[in-house]
């Protein structure tokens, strides 16, 4: 799971850190084999016009979330318009990750997800939800802006600073500006607050994975980490094990040099997660965490490069969600599920993609898991059936249009297709009625439409939903999606 149980009982403290303005900028972040442009390159006006009304929002929205009055009676209707252009303006800015294949797609469409679904319990008033999801969406945007080295973003200069904001403590700025893309001026802050008095490096140990993670990933820069580490090996009073942590994390830091951070090649990629692996004396070791970054950098380095096949990147996925799941060990939220499932999506049939199943599958039933027992929501369950499907081979035939449907498109559409599936409700974007699309298109069965809004193929691009799902090689075979458009076609109302 992406959340653990224990961050909802911080609700509070993170909703104070909340960086909805990382939806501010573009994704430099989520690189690919695949063009995409950067901020200050090749933004579209649109792009910019949006950043600039987020900008705003943003200005009436975070001093409130910051003092915890989201859905008080004297702000509450300026809340709602703020919260409104957040979600549609990241829907906007998604755009930046719609061409990205695998993990780098399904961290976009988190993002939106949880802008559209912050509005929505807002506007239910579900306030502690609402700012949950408020919440959650820094890390969205904090592990698409820190995968890859990253310029500064110049349209959030200052952003940090903006009045309002000054009920943030340092490391919470600190925080605001990674979301934000202002890396230099995020470790320059975490620095600051590991070198107040009253800093226990316990406590801290979630602020000094991040910090590492902006060191290590974006700015790549050891030497500024490891001297920071040095700082707070020399705090007195720091438990034992703590201080054998920091010792081990220095010694590492200080033989890595900027030039061992790049990804060169997946063979010494893979050699580095086996080594960070093989340092762990048990699953929960904090000792490896900078050999895990240093792996976790490489691997991330070279899924944003051109590979020989969709297996090899597979393969670099699912290396890249474990060394996620063992980092975010000291920090609340894990990407690793979202690692996981792209690689299954890239390659189904891969040893890697089963591998990724494997600990997918236990991470979700884990995060359900309590004294009344496993308790997996539909949505969830329905989500591991149909990865499961893909890599077992286990769907339905080629030929079999209906049965496709019920399995890939019913949970959205409907049964009967016109719309109100099971989480139809939980969705911004309300699913279509299957039912009426010859009605709609005057009379004929627009065949090549369908069949290219399906596979992806068509020239609606950035203007579908999100919520539309993408379900890699699965919907690749043109007899599947031809069997499916043979069944929309026999099911139309004339």
């Amino acid at each position: 799971m992406r959340v653990s149980r224990a961050g909802r009982s911080s609700v509070r403290a993170r909703v104070r850190a909340a960086a909805v303005a990382c939806v501010l900028v573009s994704s430099s972040g989520l690189a690919s084999a695949e063009s995409v442009p950067v901020e200050g390159e090749a933004a579209s006006v649109p792009t910019r016009e949006a950043m600039h009304e987020l900008l705003g929002a943003l200005r009436t929205l975070l001093p409130d979330a910051v003092a915890g009055k989201l859905g008080a009676p004297d702000g509450k209707a300026q809340q709602a318009a703020a919260l409104a252009i957040v979600g549609q303006r990241a829907q906007t800015l998604s755009t930046h990750g719609s061409p990205l294949p695998g993990g780098s797609r399904l961290l976009a469409s988190a993002l939106v997800e949880d802008a559209w679904r912050a509005q929505k319990f807002f506007d239910r008033g579900r306030y502690d939800s609402a700012g949950f999801l408020i919440a959650r969406m820094v890390d969205d945007c904090t592990g698409c802006h820190s995968r890859n080295a990253a310029p500064d973003a110049p349209i959030s200069a200052g952003f940090v600073d903006t009045d309002g904001l000054e009920g943030l403590d340092t490391i919470e700025r600190a925080e605001v500006a990674a979301a934000t893309r202002r890396f230099d001026r995020s470790l320059s802050l975490y620095e600051e607050a590991f070198a107040s008095p009253e800093a226990d490096p316990e406590v801290l140990l979630a602020p000094i994975t991040r910090y590492l993670v902006v060191a290590l990933r974006v700015a790549r820069e050891p030497e500024r980490a490891a001297k920071t580490v040095a700082g707070l090996m020399k705090r007195a009073g720091t438990p034992p094990e703590v201080a054998k942590d920091l010792a081990h994390w220095h010694r590492a830091l200080e033989a890595t040099s900027r030039e061992a951070l790049k990804g060169t090649s997946v063979e010494a990629a893979i050699a580095a997660m086996e080594r960070a692996e093989g340092l762990a004396r048990y699953p929960a070791d904090r000792r490896p965490l900078v050999d895990y970054l240093i792996a976790s950098t490489r691997l991330n380095d070279l899924v944003a490069q051109p590979q020989d096949s969709p297996e090899t990147v597979a393969e670099l996925y699912e290396r890249l969600g474990r060394a996620e799941f063992r980092i975010a060990q000291n920090i609340w939220q894990t990407r690793a599920d979202l690692y996981w499932e792209a690689a299954v999506r890239l390659a189904p049939g891969s040893p890697a993609a089963r591998r990724a199943f494997e600990s997918l599958e236990s991470e979700v039933r884990a995060g359900y898991t309590g004294s009344g027992g496993i308790r997996l929501p539909v949505e969830e369950a329905d989500r591991l059936t149909l990865l499961r499907a893909m890599i077992e081979n286990e769907g339905p035939d080629a030929q079999d249009g209906a049965q496709l449907f019920a399995q890939h498109c019913a949970i959205c559409h409907g049964q009967d297709a016109k719309g109100k599936g099971r989480v139809a409700g939980d969705l911004y974007w309300h699913p279509a009625d299957l039912t009426t699309i010859t009605i709609r298109r005057g009379g004929d069965f627009p065949r090549d439409v369908v069949f290219g809004l399906i596979a992806r193929r068509d020239p609606l691009g950035a203007h579908q939903s999100p919520e539309m799902p993408r379900w890699g090689k699965f919907w690749r075979d043109d007899a599947r999606i031809e069997a499916l458009v043979d069944y929309l076609e026999q099911i139309q109302e004339h």
